[in-house]
């Protein structure tokens, strides 16, 4: 994919989850945050709803491997969704391979 760009909004402590194609074979992603801490979920951060009502997904973050600001990091597992948590204006930079 091309590279995706999130920052923590004004009074808010994390950015927007961006999602990632668990499917891609190998699973390969890099980050970069200029603060704060990347954040990742084996959960699904789509909803899914049979009655046709919106219902917000409860997700359970985790810190991801080697998150230290200013560093780039790796996954090389099959997480479905990062975000960064921190302080307006922090910003992460996502890359995952395989995807145009």
């Amino acid at each position: 994919m091309r590279e995706v760009i999130v920052t923590i909004p004004a009074a808010a402590t994390v950015s927007a989850a961006v999602p990632l194609d668990q499917y891609i074979a190998p699973f390969s992603v890099t980050y970069k945050a200029s603060a704060g801490t990347v954040q990742v979920t084996y959960d699904d951060p789509f909803t899914s709803s049979i009655t046709g009502t919106y219902v917000a997904p409860s997700l359970t973050w985790i810190t991801a491997p080697t998150t230290t600001p200013n560093a780039t990091g790796f996954l090389g597992q099959p997480f479905k969704a990062i975000r960064l948590s921190g302080t307006a204006g922090d910003t992460l930079t996502v890359i995952q391979a395989g995807i145009k």
